[in-house]
């Protein structure tokens, strides 16, 4: 009796995709036509490209129904002719539900969060004026003796470090809080230093909460300051799980900040005097249905302001040549999303907000 290797099993992936098709015409009294069968093939090359396979038939067939309907919703989006560009990305077989309980926040934990910031918070004015906002004391350096460029983009500056991955855990909050101090401790200090997320994960969170505490960045930020610094990605690496706090790394400072403040909500103008300084860590409505699959270009909706659900940080600004101005914000779901992992998110809108409510609520820390 013959071996049967590896390349046996390649060869045959073909033809199991046919049955596959040919089953699930059969099933729904339907018929599989060419169209079916070029995105099976197209399937096919996403699951190569992403390294994706499946424990059963049954299941592939249901990823590939969901591939299809997801093609479906980007070409159709693609057809409108938006300044952005939908495509494949590492989600490309997930639904918009799935994708949501993985790689964003429900509101009411933000909310939460932000309510307990806001208790514990103490504003200084180290870094520039405060004004007074209903419920506390808010940053606002917007004033006529503060030279903000016409574009910012921290990369550039080498104040920003590759695009991490949060995984299947829910822990943006910690993400774009690391990447906003990663930020000012290479403004101060000159060196870039890719500082750990784990860590906070481990140590800031509750017991028991499974990747799903109460944070957003500006909580996180507070436990750096009280705790005395942070340690490296290499001494704590991220695991894509809430695990038990290891206090021997997290008595490793590496880098050390004093505070965090608040920059003043609903004010793009504040928000960008703010980037302009430092990475600003802020929290979005992530429009999970379109946003999953966005590939390029500005962002401008749907999406609702009033229901942010993620972290990111904003590392710059700019503008179109035509005049479209964007932010410049770096992402937590890999470099294969999006611009390199980077999302540009139109800028200066209408809606106090902010698109996709990115200044209704910004943090930054302070050294």
């Amino acid at each position: 009796m013959a071996a049967y290797s590896s390349r046996d099993h390649q060869s045959l992936a073909p033809l199991l995709c046919a049955c596959l098709l040919l089953a699930a015409g059969a099933a729904s009294g339907g018929r599989v036509d060419v169209e079916d069968m070029l995105m099976m093939d197209r399937f096919r090359s996403w699951q190569a490209a992403y390294n994706r396979s499946y424990a059963t038939a049954a299941e592939r067939l249901r990823r590939f129904e969901v591939y299809r309907r997801n093609m479906a919703l980007i070409e159709a989006t693609n057809r409108l002719g938006l300044s952005y560009r939908l495509g494949e990305t590492p989600f490309t077989d997930l639904t918009s539900d799935e994708f949501r309980a993985t790689h964003t926040m429900p509101r009411w934990r933000l909310d939460a969060a932000r309510q307990q910031q806001q208790q514990q918070l103490i504003i200084t004015t180290r870094t520039g004026p405060v004004s007074e906002v209903a419920g506390g004391r808010y940053w606002n350096h917007t004033g006529g003796d503060v030279d903000v460029p016409q574009s910012v983009d921290w990369r550039a500056k080498g104040a920003v470090t590759p695009v991490k991955d949060q995984k299947d855990c829910n822990t943006c909050w910690a993400f774009a809080a690391v990447a906003a101090i990663e930020g000012l401790h290479k403004i101060k200090a000159g060196k870039l230093v890719s500082l750990s997320e784990q860590e906070i994960v481990d140590c800031a969170s509750p017991p028991g909460s499974n990747c799903n505490s109460e944070g957003n960045p500006g909580v996180a930020m507070e436990w750096v300051a009280t705790n005395g610094g942070l340690t490296t990605e290499s001494d704590y690496p991220y695991e894509d799980r809430e695990g038990s706090c290891k206090l021997d790394k997290m008595r490793n400072h590496v880098v050390k900040i004093s505070d965090a403040e608040e920059v003043e909500p609903n004010n793009e103008a504040a928000l960008e005097a703010a980037v302009a300084r430092q990475p600003v860590a802020v929290v979005v409505n992530s429009a999970p249905e379109i946003q999953q699959h966005y590939k390029s270009g500005v962002f401008h909706g749907p999406c609702d302001p009033e229901k942010t659900d993620h972290a990111v940080t904003v590392v710059g600004y700019g503008a179109e040549p035509h005049g479209l101005k964007y932010w410049i914000v770096k992402n937590s779901w890999g470099d294969w999303w999006g611009e390199k992992g980077y999302l540009r998110m139109e800028r200066r809108v209408k809606d106090k907000r902010g698109m996709c409510g990115i200044a209704t609520f910004s943090t930054f820390p302070v050294m």
